[in-house]
């Protein structure tokens, strides 16, 4: 006997066992799996007739129906926030968007960041990241690597890279990001070059015949305009380069915060056997051109061929609204036959919701003790954004910030000691961005941070921020 799949969902429901889906979009979730189902039922029966040992059978045959066609492809089972930062995180999970992995919906992840160009040089590949020419000084910012395993690196080769056309100044190769040798050459020019004149490097040494790659001097701004006019957008939440998948398993994010879980599987043996490696996401609100501060990858979950990583973006002051356009980048991935690592541009979400309950304080007491007259501080479950007046702090140091709770504790977040990755308490911050802008001749300055955990706003008492104290009202 065969029974409608809607009845088998009523006797769950009625038995306490309902099911749902968690996450922001768990309705939508939910009818595309009824969708689906509604299909396999090819005989119904009045709903008198059910027997309840048989329900209970059928019940269990349609949960397990239903997990395998929902989330097969969420291969590590549901990621919780509350799991990574304990209870404090149920607050960031009842708005997380969650999404299904469909593999035939994943994309061909394009190449980004087309104002890097490339050329390859012997066994080696160039990345030019600046060319300039004025003032009498021709000068370069160049990345080399090997284009294969088994070559040595540029530094431990004895080779030398130069203009090839002029006496040349080359600093030593050093390690910047993902970079391992970063090289910057100048040459005094005896006359000015034209914008399309095209620029030699020689790789040479003492035993090679020395090998040229050409740049065109204007090559870098015809990129960066070619770039700028495409203005891709891909809304998806899987995409594919040559050995790897990634899939977005959720989202979400508050005014200024972005807290993102992706899914990375290997698809080739290549992949399997560099999948430790950990990608350098890049991820920003697409709709709104706000610099912000990337939060590094955080392994948070890994079995036989997938990682799973929580990445994460600051911005430089709240930024987020529903509706907007989050993207998601690689700066750098390397793949079998292009060690010089490319970035990838791989798709774009909409932003559905915001986590709630942001507070904003203005008018604290209090003198400041730095440079800044801070005006305003927003807070959330996340992390918080201050505004003020004046510059930032002229030695280098970061402001103080520390939170008193209710119950009489009290915390410092951050102080002129702070670094990232170093938590010393709960709460201090894993992430800070600091940025001022000039404005009608005042400076106007932002500071913003991530808490390591999670907090709920309604157990602040006040927030102090370099002697001034923004006070909650209870």
């Amino acid at each position: 006997m065969e029974y409608r799949i809607s009845d088998l969902l009523d006797c769950l429901a009625d038995a306490g066992q309902d099911l749902k889906p968690r996450g922001g979009n768990a309705d939508r979730v939910r009818e595309r799996t009824l969708e689906k189902l509604h299909g396999t039922s090819t005989l119904s029966v009045p709903r008198r007739q059910l027997r309840p040992m048989r329900v209970l059978a059928a019940a269990a045959v349609a949960v397990a129906l239903l997990c395998g066609t929902v989330f097969a492809a969420w291969k590590l089972g549901a990621f919780r926030f509350e799991d990574e930062f304990g209870p404090a995180g149920k607050a960031l999970d009842s708005y997380a968007q969650t999404y299904e992995s469909d593999d035939a919906g994943s994309i061909s992840a394009d190449y980004g960041y087309a104002s890097w160009v490339k050329a390859d040089i012997g066994d080696y590949k160039l990345t030019l990241l600046e060319l300039t020419a004025s003032n009498g000084t021709l000068r370069a910012v160049v990345d080399v690597s090997p284009k294969r395993e088994g070559v040595p690196a540029y530094r431990d080769s004895s080779l030398t890279l130069a203009f090839a056309d002029y006496e040349t100044v080359s600093s030593l190769p050093r390690e910047v990001g993902g970079w391992k040798d970063r090289v910057e050459l100048s040459a005094k020019l005896t006359e000015s070059l034209p914008a399309d004149a095209a620029v030699r490097f020689c790789l040479s040494g003492p035993d090679m015949e020395p090998t040229m790659a050409s740049f065109r001097l204007n090559e870098l701004d015809e990129a960066w305009q070619e770039m700028a006019a495409s203005d891709r957008t891909h809304y998806a939440t899987s995409a594919e380069t040559q050995d790897y998948r990634f899939s977005l398993h959720s989202l979400t994010a508050s005014s200024s915060v972005i807290y993102a879980v992706v899914d990375v599987e290997a698809l080739t043996d290549y992949g399997r056997e560099h999948l430790d490696v950990v990608p350098e996401f890049s991820v920003y609100n697409r709709s709104r051109q706000n610099s912000g501060t990337l939060l590094d990858a955080r392994p948070v979950g890994q079995e036989e061929g997938v990682r799973r990583y929580l990445v994460g973006f600051l911005g430089s002051r709240p930024l987020n609204e529903a509706g907007d356009s989050i993207s998601f980048e690689l700066l750098e991935l390397f793949e079998e036959g292009d060690l010089s690592g490319h970035p990838y541009y791989l798709f774009d979400v909409k932003l559905e919701s915001l986590v709630p309950d942001a507070i904003t304080l203005t008018e604290p007491e209090g003198a400041p003790t730095h440079g800044v007259n801070w005006q305003s501080v927003s807070v959330d479950a996340m992390g918080l954004n201050a505004e003020g007046l004046g510059k930032l702090h002229d030695d280098g140091t970061e402001p103080t910030v520390e939170l008193v709770f209710r119950d009489g504790s009290r915390e410092t977040v951050m102080d002129s000691a702070w670094q990232t990755g170093s938590p010393r308490t709960e709460h201090d911050a894993m992430l800070q961005h600091k940025s001022g802008s000039l404005i009608d001749g005042e400076w106007i300055a932002y500071e913003s941070i991530i808490f390591g955990t999670p907090i709920d706003p309604a157990e602040l008492e006040t927030i102090i921020i370099d002697g001034q104290a923004f006070r909650v009202e209870p």
